[in-house]
């Protein structure tokens, strides 16, 4: 008997410090009394009791309420949403290590002028991005026209270049395809080219005895992201629960209740969350702090004209033509359908659009969340009210997504672990701790844009 009692005493012992180190007793409460909810209902610091149930809402067990009140609502976490839906793809650590690799760019422009070719077999043109060019490289150069094969009569083509090699300065050097040639007949040189002029960089052109080229590799550049250790809990007193009630408000109620408010803060950490590390001030421990998505896309686009006599903002055919052309041109820009996570104010424009064309009209189901959509030549877009744009202060803003390149990342999938804290001698409660360590990003930064309304000038 004495044995069997020091086993039952150090089990307890055991449970109690599993209860603590998990959060379970020794937790802080920044308020002391019950907080009222901005929609409905109270919150109370601790367990469900029947004592503190009463006092924050007395009619809580003698009137009807809606049974569903706490039902996990999807639409309010989209982005949370989307990713459970997605293959679940796990990691070994706290911090992910990933990759994202994008293409060369082909477009660029001189930020030098060109004074026409009077030397030499080569010459050197300034550039925005050197590193776009490599030898054998041929150059469109957009506005600026060539000359047909006699050399003195200008063309309707374009004026195209090779590229022979680098300057000192890394810039290209380059020789004209269709230039002019000189008054001996014998050069071809390139005629002048003003500031700011576009350049395409097109496919290569070697030599007949060529047997090589130059080479270039497009190596990933690596990123880290934290993931973040999610956690909620979940008491019910004993008398609590076989405490009689007219309302059918169970355990599972407040757990799913849990669940919703878990949901919606990992939701708005997804988005606007800042990666860090750092030291609890109390407990000595390193805590994961994940980023947001929204700090991720790679382009910044100001939405519609404000129209002074509305005092709104306006988004008009042909803008919206131009900002769907700026979502899906361009190197690395990804998929031709994209999503849109709107603040209600952003929404709101985008709905007041009078063209039977592009207004949006056909909704669009998918990862159990329902959109409205628009089509334009460029691509397609689905969109959805995301609220915590709204809570956010940012009813104007939007987040316009890839949904192939947002990845999920789990340390510890979404588990639901069962304290016992009774015969541990803690709290006479029933209660389970939720948890999940996760993060979320996005690859292919220019596949991602910010949207923002414009504003009054």
């Amino acid at each position: 008997m004495e044995k069997g009692f020091v086993l039952k005493f150090m089990g307890a012992m055991l449970l109690m410090l599993i209860a603590f180190l998990t959060g379970a007793s020794g937790c802080v409460m920044f308020a002391e009394s019950a907080i009222n909810l901005p929609d409905a209902g109270k919150t109370i610091p601790g367990a469900s009791t029947i004592t503190d149930g009463k006092e924050a809402v007395d009619e809580l067990y003698t009137q009807e309420i809606d049974k569903r009140i706490t039902k996990i609502r999807p639409m309010a976490t989209p982005i949370d949403q989307i990713t459970r839906h997605a293959k679940a793809m796990g990691t070994k650590s706290m911090e992910v290590k990933y990759y994202t690799v994008g293409t060369r760019p082909i477009k660029g422009k001189l930020t030098a002028a060109f004074s026409a070719q009077t030397t030499g077999n080569t010459a050197e043109i300034v550039v925005n991005d050197p590193d776009m060019f490599g030898e054998s490289d041929t150059i469109r150069v957009i506005g600026v026209m060539g000359y047909k094969q006699d050399g003195t009569t200008q063309d309707t083509k374009e004026l195209v270049l090779c590229v022979s090699g680098a300057a000192a300065s890394g810039n290209p050097l380059v020789y004209a395809v269709n230039g002019k040639k000189d008054g001996n007949g014998n050069n071809i040189w390139i005629p002048a080219i003003p500031i700011n002029t576009v350049i395409i960089r097109m496919g290569k052109a070697c030599a007949e005895l060529d047997a090589q080229t130059s080479s270039f590799s497009n190596i990933p550049t690596p990123e880290v992201q934290y993931c973040q250790n999610f956690m909620t809990q979940v008491e019910q007193s004993t008398l609590d629960k076989l405490q009689s009630k007219e309302v059918d408000w169970n355990f599972s109620d407040l757990e799913e209740d849990s669940i919703f408010d878990m949901r919606m803060g990992m939701e708005n950490t997804f988005l606007f969350g800042v990666k860090g590390k750092a030291k609890h001030p109390v407990k000595k421990q390193s805590v994961w702090f994940t980023g947001g998505i929204w700090w991720m896309a790679g382009k910044d686009i100001i939405v519609g004209d404000w129209n002074t006599t509305t005092g709104e903002a306006e988004i008009t055919d042909n803008e919206l033509v131009d900002i769907t052309k700026d979502l899906f041109t361009g190197v690395g820009v990804g998929n031709k359908r994209k999503i849109l996570f709107a603040g209600s104010d952003m929404l709101a424009a985008f709905s007041k659009i009078k063209s039977d064309k592009f207004r949006l009209k056909e909704s669009v189901e998918n990862w159990s969340l329902k959109f409205k959509s628009f089509d334009t030549d460029f691509g397609e877009v689905l969109v959805i009210h995301h609220e915590l744009f709204d809570q956010n202060g940012m009813s104007d803003c939007g987040l316009v997504l890839d949904p192939q390149f947002l990845t999920k990342r789990t340390f510890v999938s979404w588990s639901r672990n069962i304290l016992d804290l009774k015969s541990a001698g803690v709290r006479n409660t029933d209660a389970i701790v939720l948890q999940e360590i996760s993060c979320v990003y996005l690859r292919y930064a220019k596949a991602h844009a910010r949207l923002k309304l414009a504003k009054a000038a």
